[in-house]
């Protein structure tokens, strides 16, 4: 009975996955390069059995353009990896509700992925979220030693935007800065 009931657990996710990821009412891989094909037909093969980086791979394929625009696949395949741990399908959820990307524009619910993916470990949202402090934005719930802890492991790493938001926080409390206030 349990084989049976993921036989059809599988089949629904292969054609759900087919529904989502049609372009124009064609193939997915119709605008794919013959040789890349292989590579995109095993990551929907494995984004359709539950794995979390094919899925969320899927999802940067279709919300670049890729594989052909497509952002109701994508934010489907985000949806699924987030559902699943993924802080950098959680990181393009963020993307997509702050601009209005298929779906309503929503700062509360873009706010709750980039968080998400944040305490995931996934770099650009713990960045993002260093410079929303910076800005004055969202800083009721971030930890000032903590953004800084990430900034030093990231500039440590050679990541430049890292590095320029280290030295704005370190401007920002500069003696000199603190005596402005």
């Amino acid at each position: 009975m349990k084989v049976f009931l993921k036989f059809f657990a599988v089949f629904f996710a292969v054609l759900a996955a087919g529904c989502c990821c049609q372009d124009d009412g064609g193939d997915v891989l119709s605008g794919v390069p013959a040789e890349e094909r292989p590579a995109i037909q095993e990551a929907l093969d494995k984004a359709s059995s539950g794995d979390t980086n094919a899925q969320a791979y899927l999802g940067v394929l279709f919300y670049t353009g890729t594989i052909g625009r497509n952002n109701e696949a994508a934010f489907t395949w985000f949806k699924r990896a987030s559902e699943n741990g993924s802080g950098e399908a959680d990181f393009f959820l963020y993307e997509m509700y702050d601009k209005g990307i298929h779906v309503a524009q929503n700062a509360e619910t873009a706010y709750k992925y980039l968080r998400a993916s944040a305490l995931k470990g996934f770099t650009s949202a713990r960045i993002k979220l260093a410079e929303l402090y910076l800005n004055g934005e969202k800083t009721e719930d971030l930890d000032r030693k903590e953004l800084l802890e990430w900034l030093g492991t990231y500039t440590a790493q050679g990541n430049e935007k890292a590095k320029e938001l280290l030295g704005k926080f370190q401007k920002d409390a500069s003696p000199a800065k603190k005596d402005e206030k």
